[in-house]
């Protein structure tokens, strides 16, 4: 008999039931125990009595606002390691500020995306775990974010993901459109939707950055990059990366 996998526990806060019920739809019905809360009170008081895996947390409620649901949890010891992740309709800037004040885990703007919301949810909770073969780089290139280009450079890359250098402030959650050029290749590559599945460094004294996660990116250029992936590591040690703050990369 096979072992049931012990389904981890999700809290969902929101005061618009059609927005409940569209991320259970994105997260499937069976894959977790999912409890939910209409209001940000209720979703703190939840929260201390439930103690779940992890927390969607709608920005804008009528009572208490997501952000500072947040804070307050961030503040106590009992509940300052569950992962919060803020579900924003506002404007980005002051979303942006208010999840970095509140020291969330992460930040998804409505309406969602299914496959970004899998993406940030399964890192958080580790259980995306599959080692991929990556190799180690250094390839300059540029990460278009809310209409403002970055230059970044690629540190760590796979057919599904990479680690990139940047200096900008970065929260787990953002969409990047991604564009670089494989060594000895023309023609750059261009990954239209990328996400920031987490925040920090490959090693503690590697450069600061962010793990990405290819969301768009068509069979062909996947191709590619799996081949020149293959070509280079057979030269290059150290280049399966299997840990859960890297496993989507």
């Amino acid at each position: 008999m096979k072992r049931q996998i012990e389904k981890k526990t999700l809290l969902i806060v929101d005061d618009v039931e059609l927005f409940i019920q569209l991320q259970i739809s994105h997260l499937g019905h069976q894959r977790y125990d999912i409890h939910t809360a209409r209001s940000g009170s209720e979703g703190l008081e939840m929260v201390r009595s439930l103690k779940p895996d992890i927390v969607l947390m709608d920005m804008f409620m009528p009572d208490i606002n997501g952000d500072q649901v947040c804070r307050l949890l961030k503040e106590d010891p009992d509940t300052w390691s569950i992962p919060v992740v803020l579900v924003s309709s506002g404007g980005r800037g002051w979303s942006r500020a208010a999840s970095l004040s509140s020291k969330c885990d992460g930040l998804i703007f409505k309406p969602v995306r299914r496959d970004l919301l899998l993406s940030v949810v399964e890192n958080l909770l580790g259980t995306n775990l599959r080692a991929r073969d990556r190799v180690q780089v250094s390839i300059p290139g540029s990460a278009l974010l809310e209409g403002t280009v970055y230059p970044v450079t690629l540190h760590s890359l796979s057919s599904s993901g990479a680690f990139i250098e940047t200096e900008e402030k970065m929260i787990r959650g953002d969409l990047l459109e991604l564009t670089f050029a494989l060594p000895d290749r023309k023609q750059k590559i261009r990954i239209r939707a990328a996400a920031v599945i987490w925040c920090g460094s490959l090693r503690e004294d590697g450069p600061p950055g962010t793990g990405i996660h290819f969301l768009t990116i068509d069979e062909e250029t996947r191709k590619h990059l799996n081949i020149f992936v293959h070509e280079n590591m057979s030269a290059r040690e150290g280049t399966h990366e299997s840990d859960a703050a890297k496993s989507s990369m």
